[in-house]
This record gives structure tokens, sequence and C-alpha cells, in this order.
């Protein structure tokens, strides 16, 4: 694959940048840097794992970082290129459900406790997914055919335990932040018609 150019490199960190100045001014974009807080947090530790138990995986099957071999370095380039998007667009997301509308909007605050669950959750799954994925692939004897010039044997299972979690962590964190919208909606309505039962039992009193 030919390496990462240096604006694919650049760009994101200043779309990042832009999106933190702009929360600081406003609530909605502030949904939006949370997101992107977690998820690059969490692709960051992920990628320390994936990194050291096949490092071809970010060297060999995705465009490789000019110049980038440690495995530490991989795992922190790659968890911010791999998840800043996915980040973000969950936190805007779940910043229009929280706050378009008439009912009472909700505060960024509400959206971290949902959040940290779901990266919980992530976390849980994509692990559950490596182990089964290793216990089978060492029970058949599973080695990738044709791969032998790109990653080492040794680490043909590796290649794959690493590659099957990592999409069953994409596949989790998408389901989970719509849930996790869902969520944040019926939350909006639990606190409208709460509010207006509390105001109907002042206005009787």
């Amino acid at each position: 694959m030919n390496p990462l150019t240096w604006p694919q490199i650049v760009l994101p960190i200043v779309v990042c940048v832009a999106v933190a100045v702009v929360a600081v001014r406003i609530p909605r974009y502030r949904f939006a840097l949370y997101g992107f807080v977690a998820v690059v947090g969490y692709a960051m530790l992920q990628d320390q794992v994936s990194a050291r138990l096949c490092p071809e995986y970010f060297t060999v099957l995705h465009p490789p970082i000019p110049g980038l071999t440690d495995p530490t370095l991989l795992g922190i380039c790659w968890g911010f290129i791999g998840g800043w998007w996915g980040g973000i667009v969950l936190g805007y997301a779940a910043g229009l459900v929280s706050t378009l509308g008439p009912r009472p909007p909700l505060a960024p605050r509400d959206f971290v406790k949902p959040l940290v669950v779901l990266m919980c959750a992530v976390g849980t799954v994509t692990a559950l997914c490596g182990y089964s994925v290793w216990r089978h692939a060492n029970m058949l004897s599973v080695s990738l055919e044709g791969m032998d010039e790109l990653i080492p044997p040794e680490r043909h299972r590796a290649a794959l335990v690493v590659a099957s979690y990592h999409l069953v962590a994409y596949a989790s964190a998408t389901i989970g932040g719509v849930v996790v919208c869902v969520w944040l909606r019926a939350e909006r309505r639990k606190r409208d018609v709460k509010g207006a039962a509390e105001c109907r039992m002042n206005l009787s009193a």
C-alpha cells in the first residue's frame, strides 16, 4: 500500500482542534468533543495491544505512516487516525438528539455516563471476540495463505485475531452509538414528563 501523505495526517488534527475551539463557545459541540476524547482514547488503548500482537496490521495491511515502526507510537497514531472521525460523528449526533426540539435539552455532562458505558461495552465485546478467534485459530491451526512475504508465519493467527476484533469494535461502537442516541432521546422525554407532572402538582398545591 502507498504510505499516508502528510495532508492525510495533518488534516484530521486541524479538524479536531477546530472542533475543540468551537466547543468552548457552543455547548452542542462539546458533545462532539466528548465523543472524540472517548473514542480516540479507547482506540489508542486497543491499538497498543494490536501493535504488539501484530505490528504488520498497521504497517502492511494499512497504508504505512512514513518512518513509524515503534509499537507504542503506532498504537497512538492509528488510534487517533482510526477513531477521530467516528468520535466526532457520534458526539455530534448525540448533541443533536440532546438539544434539538421543544423538550428540555440535556447538558453535555449528561452524555458522559452513557458514553463511558458504551466504551466499556465495546471493550468487553472486542475482548470476547479476540479470545474466541485466537482460541479457534489455534485449535484449527489457521494460517494465512499467500501472506508469508508480508507477515511472518508465526504472526498469521495474531493478524487474524487483530483484524477480527477491530471489525467487531467498529460494528459494536456503531450499534452502541445508535443505542446511546435512543437513550438520550428517551431521557429527554422522561424529564419532560416529570417536569410537567411537577408543574401540575405545584399549581394544584
